[in-house]
């Protein structure tokens, strides 16, 4: 018997043309028990439920801090009465993208305005924009305890400007802030600033001209999600 295939619809095929004319860069941090994670939350723990040989299907039980790898702080992660990764409008995930190159950022340098400026930042170009800063800092080091070690981190001034700016979210492959009490989530945060974080694959993007895809998990009330993260950049 000869195999049928199905055809696509007509939304399906629309979809398929469109991909043909765009690439997808995944940005996203490979997931594992290796997962470096933020220093005082748990190392992710993957556990076998079923087992083929036992169960004749496999499943797996994880757990790790909603902030593991790469993920998107909502307002309430900082901000008292911010909104939930679930209240967030889904538009807001999916918005032209700006990349700034910051690859000659120095480890556990303070990334301030001067230079966010030097590469290309402004308000008018960043505002409903997703705002990437791209240093290469994960790709250098996201297997070893120096993610959150020595990494560059966002300075103060750099920090109130790309709140002022408004862009719909801010994504970087470094850190947001250097010490507690992280000064710049609450600033960023309280601006309704989204932090998409653990980025990776940063520096080989365009400037501009393309679309950042960011889609948490739909967690009910929660501060924050995992994401699949990808870049749409017209071929």
């Amino acid at each position: 018997m000869a195999l049928r295939v199905a055809k696509p619809v007509e939304h399906e095929r629309d979809a398929l043309g469109a991909m043909a004319t765009r690439g997808l860069v995944d940005l996203t941090m490979p997931f594992s028990e290796r997962t470096i994670p933020v220093p005082g939350h748990p190392p992710p723990e993957a556990e076998p439920l079923h087992v083929i040989e036992r169960d004749g299907v496999r499943n797996t039980v994880l757990r790790f801090s909603i902030h593991t790898g790469t993920h998107i702080d909502a307002p309430s992660h900082f901000i008292g009465d911010g909104a939930t990764i679930d209240e967030i409008p889904i538009e807001r995930f999916w918005r032209p993208a700006l990349r700034l190159d910051l690859t000659d950022a120095e480890p556990g340098e303070a990334i301030g305005l001067d230079r966010l400026e030097a590469a290309g930042f402004s308000p008018e170009r960043t505002r409903n924009a997703i705002l990437l800063l791209a240093t290469g800092w994960t790709d250098k080091v996201w297997q070893t305890e120096r993610l959150y070690g020595d990494n560059p981190f966002l300075a103060d001034d750099a920090a109130k400007a790309v709140a002022t700016a408004r862009p719909a979210a801010l994504g970087l492959d470094f850190a947001v802030d250097d010490v507690r009490p992280w000064p710049n989530h609450t600033t960023l945060l309280g601006a309704e600033v989204l932090l998409i974080e653990n980025l990776m694959g940063l520096p080989a993007l365009p400037a501009d001209g393309f679309e950042l895809i960011a889609f948490p998990l739909r967690l009910t009330g929660e501060n924050g999600g995992p994401a699949r993260v990808v870049a749409s950049i017209p071929r």
